[in-house]
């Protein structure tokens, strides 16, 4: 059994990641444990209420465990009342517990890569191949985020490949738009995630101090700009790239330091935006059945959408 399959009012037993785990207290102040367990056809959250001693401190991110519990709905989502749970012995692919992206690591090369076939020759494509070359193994393996969207293995490149295919459209929609520099914002606009957030064996996403106290577009704004220089390039061409990661968030109330002045940023606002909307919702609708409402999305709004044929 997955999670995807586990149904409200019964009791389950199903073998599981730790996504994290923590420890809580009740009102009455005895601790409790906290989980969220993962596989690869989702996440649930899970509380074990009674606790024996040796249990407090016997489980932490990354194990495989056995999981036995009542699952019932919290605020519109379900949730485990966990009855036991105990660790895998022996060895585990632990490959089979990760949430991974629709496509495969192949396919997301292959088309990434047409799309910068398509490019001119020049700074844009230079600076791609440089970062694409420098860290393709990561990029190609991040996810996304840790929560929001996008938020699992190849997360990030199905994102890109994603915004590219859209993007590709609306360059032939408005000839106006630069499609060499879109497509570099594109797949440069969240490339600071690789450093924002560790990815630890594929298992657990967490934020770098770095991430923390700087954030992926300062970051990525200071690697265009050795970048750039380690290829002898300055002037126009790199500006409008720094200016494309800075102002991808689309508003200074959501992170961006400037807001889009430039044709092209204003469209990959909204490319990043409809991708990780998109994704949010299809994941969730992946995760409940024809004809039920999905689990509420956090990044819009907490509403809830039902799967219908």
């Amino acid at each position: 059994m997955q999670i995807k399959d586990l149904k409200v009012k019964e009791v389950s037993t199903l073998t599981v990641m730790i996504k994290s785990v923590n420890v809580g207290r009740t009102t009455a102040q005895k601790p409790y444990l906290k989980f969220e367990f993962v596989d690869q056809s989702g996440s649930i959250f899970a509380n074990k209420w009674s606790l024996k001693p040796e249990e407090l401190n016997a489980f932490e991110a990354g194990q495989v465990v056995t999981v036995k519990g009542l699952v019932q709905l919290y605020n519109a989502q379900k949730q485990i009342n966990i009855e036991s749970v105990s660790l895998v012995e022996g060895e585990v692919d632990y490959s089979q517990y990760v949430e991974s992206s629709k496509f495969t690591v192949e396919n997301l090369k292959s088309d990434i890569t047409g799309f910068l076939d398509e490019m001119k020759p020049g700074y844009y494509k230079d600076i791609l191949n440089y970062f694409l070359t420098k860290y393709e193994q990561e990029f190609y393996l991040h996810p996304a985020a840790s929560r929001m969207h996008h938020a699992f293995m190849s997360g990030l490149a199905q994102h890109v490949y994603e915004m590219l295919k859209m993007g590709a459209a609306y360059c032939d929609l408005y000839p106006l738009v630069n499609r060499d520099l879109l497509y570099a914002g594109i797949i440069l606009h969240d490339l600071g995630k690789l450093f924002e957030m560790s990815y630890e064996q594929c298992i657990k996403t967490e934020y770098t101090l770095e991430g923390l106290m700087i954030g992926h577009i300062n970051m990525m704004v200071s690697m265009i700009d050795e970048a750039s220089k380690e290829l002898g390039y300055d002037g126009e061409e790199v500006l409008f790239l720094k200016h494309m990661v800075i102002a991808h968030r689309g508003k200074l109330e959501w992170g961006s330091p400037k807001e889009p002045m430039i044709i092209e940023a204003e469209l990959l606002h909204y490319l990043d935006v409809v991708s990780a909307k998109m994704t949010a919702i299809e994941v969730a609708l992946r995760h409940c059945e024809v004809g039920q409402m999905s689990d509420r999305i956090p990044m819009l709004d907490n509403r809830r959408f039902y799967h219908h044929k």
